[in-house]
């Protein structure tokens, strides 16, 4: 229960630092995945299974609250969620940068590819409503800033971990690193 109610919390306290911080920042800033990131981290390197479902809870909380960038984020963030559960479990290393690397951009790509999907089925009713060229200039830059938040994370791991034992959120004797 601890170790439940710390996760949501920290997954709320996330999510809302995202939706009112970051994405009232000027430029690229706007795009940063913090809460993708954090969830990619979590399921990849520290092993944790609900850092899957904060990737889903994401885009149902947009969806929620009615501030996606795109329509039906619910799914592309679960077509990402999927991506990074497969990939940490059965391709890549939880143990090197390059398989956190490898397994955020799974989920990226597997997130923009159904957005792509989802607009191009908006595009054939209404044309006017989706434009292509600022679709690519935010997979570009979640892209980038994706990839240098798991920078971030994965410089600190141990300080995270050391973290997420003393608040309950990762078991003791579950040591990766």
């Amino acid at each position: 229960m601890t170790k439940a109610l710390a996760l949501t919390l920290l997954f709320l306290m996330l999510a809302i630092v995202q939706t009112s911080f970051f994405s009232s920042l000027p430029g690229i800033l706007a795009y940063a995945p913090l809460v993708i990131a954090a969830g990619i981290y979590l399921r990849q390197h520290v092993q944790e299974p609900s850092g899957a479902f904060w990737i889903v809870a994401f885009g149902l909380f947009l969806d929620m609250l009615a501030i996606p960038s795109f329509p039906l984020e619910t799914f592309s963030y679960g077509a990402a969620a999927i991506a990074v559960s497969l990939t940490s479990q059965h391709v890549f290393s939880n143990r090197s940068w390059y398989g956190l690397i490898a397994c955020g951009g799974s989920a990226i790509v597997a997130m923009n590819v159904t957005r792509a999907i989802i607009l191009g089925i908006v595009a054939l009713r209404h044309p006017e409503r989706v434009s292509w060229p600022a679709f690519g200039e935010t997979l570009l830059w979640n892209l980038i800033l994706l990839f240098v938040f798991l920078v971030i994370f994965f410089a600190f791991a141990g300080q995270i971990r050391s973290f997420l034992k003393t608040t309950f959120m990762i078991s003791k004797d579950r040591d990766t690193l």
